[in-house]
């Protein structure tokens, strides 16, 4: 989850276009990431 919202903060900020860059990917792995451990057996 806290991947997620660092991928959209870097997609929000106006400061750096490296970070603007690679925000996409950043909440793309991040969402994947999520799904893969939510069907983890408890």
């Amino acid at each position: 989850m806290v991947i997620i919202l660092v991928g959209v903060f870097m997609l929000l900020q106006p400061f750096h276009m490296i970070l603007y860059s690679y925000s996409f990917i950043v909440i793309l792995v991040g969402t994947l990431g999520f799904i893969i451990t939510s069907h983890f057996p408890d």
